[in-house]
């Protein structure tokens, strides 16, 4: 196998400047649901959730984003390895290594994967529940910014020959293709 192109989103565009992107995107993502959905609800009496389970909210979405990440590969007969790390006793971080390759069609599920399963149910249930439509898209925008890494990646590799298979390393994918 010869490797097409190794993807590393991080390094193409810094680390800081993705930050700072991700954060727009998720202020911007806030806007644009916002003002529909205030326009449309404007007549209903807003309900304030209890703060502790917005903060825990919070602190699981990056781990139920990156285990979602993983489910579609579970179906598949891949080993993965999931290793939790905890920094400063409080921040929970998750990381999975394969150790094969993965198909094309399977990478691209695993990408789309997170946003399928937390941001589309999110708004959904802000229509169906609109006393706490502000806080299910904030939630949403936040998540709509933590996926931004992963459309980057998923541009990239759609771009790839069809029979390609993606190699996950540590912080980048080798797209693959045979000889």
């Amino acid at each position: 196998m010869t490797c097409w192109k190794t993807v590393n989103v991080t390094k193409e565009i810094g680390q800081n400047r993705l930050l700072l992107l991700s954060i727009l995107t998720a202020i911007l993502a806030f806007i644009v649901l916002y003002m529909p959905f205030s326009i449309v609800f404007q007549h209903i009496q807003l309900a304030e959730p209890p703060f502790a389970s917005v903060v825990i909210s919070l602190f699981l979405l990056p781990i139920m984003h990156k285990l979602i990440h993983v489910a579609p590969i579970l179906f598949t007969s891949k080993t993965i390895h999931l290793k939790w790390k905890v920094k400063y006793k409080v921040i929970v971080s998750l990381r999975a290594q394969m150790e094969s390759t993965l198909s094309k069609k399977t990478s691209i599920l695993s990408i789309i994967a997170p946003t399928l399963i937390i941001t589309l149910p999110l708004i959904i249930l802000a229509y169906y529940i609109p006393a706490y439509h502000p806080i299910l898209l904030f939630m949403a925008a936040i998540h709509i910014g933590m996926s931004l890494h992963d459309w980057l990646t998923l541009f990239s590799i759609l771009r790839a020959p069809k029979k390609s298979v993606i190699e996950k390393s540590q912080n980048e994918f080798d797209i693959l293709v045979r000889d």
